[in-house]
């Protein structure tokens, strides 16, 4: 899509990021990504030393609740069921 990159290519787009950027902040970048990948190249390693730990087991499952109902709805007197209060206050 872009083409291969030359060297003249590579040469402009660092000195556009050594003007942007400028040279302490480049510095000080790399240092930090170098300290970055040994710190990671650590870990690995020691992660690969150590012998394996025992997996902790998973915790079993809770008991089963029953199911929730609803109480019955409340019964009504005989004969109040049909009517309708009409008194709206």
């Amino acid at each position: 899509m872009f083409g291969s990159l030359g060297a003249p290519e590579i040469a402009i787009i660092g000195v556009v990021i050594i003007l942007i950027f400028g040279v302490g902040k480049l510095s000080g970048l790399g240092k930090d990504l170098g300290s970055s990948i040994k710190e990671f190249r650590r870990a690995v390693r020691d992660e690969d030393a150590q012998p394996p730990a025992q997996q902790p087991q998973a915790a079993p499952p809770p008991p089963p609740q029953a199911p929730y109902t609803p109480p019955p709805p409340p019964k009504t007197p005989a004969g109040t069921g049909d009517q309708k209060n009409s008194n709206i206050f």
